[in-house]
């Protein structure tokens, strides 16, 4: 009897304990309809003037291992609700149209946090220093509304992550919202490489110590006005910051070597895949310790700087098959994995095409990717095959191609902009041609897509798998803004 009782009541009980986990899941997503959460640092443009609401004192994290869980639940309960329920197209049938819906969907400072769209409404700093990086281009044309938009976007958006991550002892990937004035740090998979990184970045941005473009290719046609805001910020969270550089640097770097610790397993931009030492994470630690040193948040030490990026490039640089090794885990080194994060280098100004010394980084990896037909139909995938079993599980089970043999939009708009300025530097034609035939190749799925989606398969469709869909109005578009305005101006010229 008491058996008969049981099973029904269980059964009501686990019923009840889905539907909470559900409306918590909806509740606490910033960007639903009927959201609890509100933002803690609010930037306004009043009379032309940017007006700062600071109440991130306010701000409490949760780390607690049923909040970490109900954070990891619902990350990944908006994965399948997007495949399943709602992405969105673009109301527009044309290129500017489509990227003005974008940024009015994206770029909203009512909203929490500046996110890539769709699924991901959590926060992964990284996206800060990386998938946005051109935010603040003030050579990207636009109306000032929505040049203000950008800057409030981005300024709120960095200022939640510092705040956060000034109750927050240790870095993670990722910050989830988990009440009103609530977060909680996860990391999917591992402890960060480039968290520290994104937070550096913007700050330098909004400050004016960093252009937000690989290399000036128009004037400039906005005034930024972040840098008072900025300076409040690096005042405020400075000893934060400080606290958290000495804390990563101790843990990644192996300072014998002045490399990444191949002992140590790192999220970086492609955190789907289990790598050891990559170049992307080493890059990103030289990038992490320059920003500190200009933003002054540590001791400028360029000569460490300097031997830090002579010993990533005697690692990582292949002479004989003309690039840059993915990383030093032993299957890495002995297959010669290659992947395209090593773009990184353009964003970070860890090498420079214009630079004599250094384009043949450039040019002989350029012909790699082409020999290899890894920017074909369009640019660019991760790499030439799907190489799963390095995939953690649950991306291997969901979207095996993700970090493989699939073609991501951001990675594909540095591959551009190298093109870009590799015919500025040589004046070679085919450099600017094949730049022109990916931008009509992204211009044209656009328009079939009703937006730029993150990923596409590689066949050049968008990305979708019984469990996964591409996000289809990423804010990754400045990024395309970027790409096409460097190659209109050279066109120009």
């Amino acid at each position: 009897m008491l058996r008969v009782l049981t099973s029904p009541l269980l059964a009501a009980v686990s019923g009840l304990v889905a539907l909470c986990s559900l409306v918590f899941t909806y509740v606490t997503n910033p960007f639903s309809r009927f959201t609890i959460v509100r933002g803690t640092y609010a930037a306004r443009f009043t009379g032309g003037a940017l007006r700062v609401v600071d109440r991130n004192d306010r701000l409490v994290v949760r780390q607690g291992p049923l909040w970490r869980a109900l954070a990891v639940y619902a990350c990944g309960l908006h994965v399948l609700g997007t495949r399943y329920l709602h992405s969105p197209r673009s109301s527009a049938g044309t290129v500017d149209g489509i990227i003005a819906d974008i940024h009015a969907l994206r770029f909203d400072p009512r909203r929490l946090l500046l996110i890539s769209g769709d699924h991901f409404t959590a926060l992964f700093v990284r996206n800060l220093g990386v998938f946005f990086y051109p935010m603040l281009d003030r050579a990207i044309p636009g109306t000032e509304q929505d040049w203000q938009d950008r800057q409030a976007t981005y300024l709120q958006t960095l200022a939640y992550a510092l705040g956060v991550f000034d109750k927050q002892p240790e870095l993670t990937t990722t910050i989830v919202a988990t009440g009103r004035n609530a977060a909680t740090c996860v990391n999917f998979y591992h402890y960060p490489s480039d968290t520290l990184f994104g937070m550096l970045y913007a700050l330098a941005a909004l400050s004016d110590v960093e252009p937000a473009r690989p290399a000036a290719y128009a004037p400039d046609v906005h005034e930024l006005d972040t840098a008072g805001a900025a300076a409040e910020l690096t005042r405020r969270y400075r000893d934060s910051l400080a606290h958290h550089y000495r804390a990563y640097r101790s843990r990644v770097l192996d300072e014998e070597r002045l490399l990444v610790r191949t002992s140590l397993r790192v999220s970086g931009a492609k955190d789907i895949t289990q790598r050891r030492s990559a170049f992307y994470d080493n890059v990103i630690l030289w990038k992490t310790a320059e920003l500190a040193a200009r933003l002054g948040i540590t001791e400028d030490d360029g000569d460490f700087r300097a031997e830090l990026k002579a010993s990533i490039l005697r690692a990582f640089w292949l002479p004989g098959e003309g690039y840059f090794l993915e990383d030093l885990s032993p299957e890495g080194v002995a297959r010669r994995y290659y992947s395209s994060d090593w773009l990184i280098v353009l964003a970070t100004g860890f090498l420079d095409p214009a630079d004599p010394a250094e384009r043949e980084y450039f040019s002989r990896s350029v012909d790699h990717i082409r020999a290899q037909g890894i920017a074909e139909p369009f640019a660019i995938k991760y790499q030439a095959d799907t190489r799963a079993h390095r995939q953690h599980p649950v991306v291997r089970l969901a979207v095996a191609s993700y970090g493989g043999d699939s073609i991501w939009s951001f990675w594909g708009m540095e591959y551009v902009k190298t093109l870009v300025l590799l015919h500025r530097a040589t004046g070679e034609e085919h450099y600017l041609d094949e730049a022109g035939r990916h931008l009509d190749a992204y211009a044209a799925a656009m328009v079939e897509n009703g937006g730029f989606p993150e990923v596409y398969a590689a066949d050049g469709q968008m990305l979708t798998t019984p469990m996964y869909r591409s996000i289809r109005q990423t804010g990754w578009v400045i990024g395309f803004e970027q790409a096409r305005g460097m190659y209109r101006a050279a066109r120009a010229a």
